[in-house]
């Protein structure tokens, strides 16, 4: 299974441009106990930082497998939730990529601050730079680290559903969690509103992640976090978690 996904994010690569296919290279690194390897994949320019990626990899992969550990999800992090990271120092490089691995059409417009996805076991980021650049408010301490966390964390979310992924939940639950686990903006001093937290809640459009941060916080604080995720799927959902705000 696993040489069928690398070489699926090879097929990636001989699909994307000529810039692109002469500006990345494969460093195989083996990780925490020397018996799994996780190719990266870099543009030209970031060669010379591949033991630094590899770090932050490694410590993302050390969040959720304690984070996982804290609610005794452990036995859902034993198998890997990636097969590779490709990095790049481009956009249309990094959004070219995400959409032939996601088969999608690739004259799709990305947001300039979709910055990361795990897609097809592969996990498709952009420089720390980039990163920074385009959002300025996500930068706190090891922000890059807490970015590849929280795709990872999606995975697990998944995986706590038993492979449902339509039973996540709206918007800002879903993304509210990955933030969680990922420990960003945990020192956010983002204040909303029964009003302001309301309307969040309810609007289907992606929204501004350090308030949906402020939301999931709250409710956790509240309500454990294994009762919020089976209920999250229930159309009442949001609902039913208003009529508890103080």
């Amino acid at each position: 299974m696993r040489q069928i996904f690398l070489f699926l994010t090879l097929v990636v690569l001989i699909a994307c441009n000529n810039e692109t296919q002469k500006t990345v290279k494969q460093y195989q690194i083996k990780h925490q106990d020397n018996s799994i390897v996780i190719p990266i994949i870099l543009s030209k320019s970031l060669e010379n930082r591949k033991e630094e990626f590899d770090n932050y990899l490694i410590s993302a992969r050390k969040n959720i497998s304690n984070f996982a550990k804290k609610y005794n999800w452990s036995d859902l992090v034993k198998e890997e939730f990636i097969d590779s990271m490709m990095i790049f120092d481009i956009k249309k490089d990094f959004n070219k990529s995400l959409l032939i691995l996601a088969e999608a059409d690739t004259n799709t417009k990305l947001p300039d601050t979709y910055c990361a996805a795990l897609e097809k076991r592969t996990l498709v980021v952009v420089s720390p730079e980039y990163y920074a650049k385009v959002f300025p408010e996500g930068i706190e301490q090891g922000s890059f680290e807490k970015l590849l966390t929280h795709e990872i964390a999606h995975r697990l979310h998944i995986k706590i559903l038993n492979g449902n992924e339509e039973e996540m939940g709206p918007i800002w639950f879903y993304e509210g969690f990955a933030m969680f686990v990922a420990n960003q903006f945990s020192n956010s001093k983002t204040k909303l509103s029964k009003k302001e937290m309301t309307l969040i809640m309810n609007d289907p459009n992606r929204g501004s992640y350090m308030k949906y941060n402020y939301i999931f916080r709250y409710f956790v604080e509240k309500i454990s976090l294994t009762e919020l995720i089976s209920k999250a799927k229930n159309k009442d959902f949001n609902k039913w978690l208003i009529s508890k705000i103080n």
